[in-house]
């Protein structure tokens, strides 16, 4: 996990350019076992000019080993979510795309991550706490 964790960060750290921004590196816990919310979520949020940039396992397998641009959805006192879309390729071949929004509650420190795959209504969700930085 260590070890995921640090080439995860690497890749996110030298993807984004050295610009104020505001960084969440989280460790999230999935409620099932679906395998479609990371363990490890790191999201980098440049609020002058509204990039983010997403990176974790699941970017990082069917993206050519690259952090993938999201999009902030809601931003307001109380949370911020941001918005991205990862296409996936299942065991058997098929390529889906799935639709993940990941919130962070500013009050409960805490971050909530939906992922759902499009033309389905239900999802797969997941929490977790995030180290939260600006630089």
């Amino acid at each position: 996990m260590k070890r995921l964790i640090a080439s995860i960060g690497t890749i996110f750290m030298l993807a984004t350019p050295a610009i104020a921004q505001t960084t969440y590196t989280c460790a999230l816990k999935e409620a099932g076992t679906s395998k479609w919310i990371p363990a490890v979520l790191f999201v980098g949020h440049n609020p002058a000019n509204d990039r983010v940039v997403i990176s974790d396992d699941i970017v990082l397998t069917f993206n050519n080993r690259k952090p993938i641009e999201g999009q902030v959805v809601t931003e307001n006192n109380k949370r911020v979510t941001f918005s991205w879309e990862v296409k996936i390729k299942d065991s058997r071949g098929q390529t889906a795309r799935m639709q993940y929004r990941a919130t962070w509650v500013k009050a409960a420190k805490r971050m909530n991550v939906v992922a759902t795959p499009f033309g389905y209504a239900n999802g797969f969700q997941g929490y977790g706490s995030c180290q939260v930085a600006s630089r």
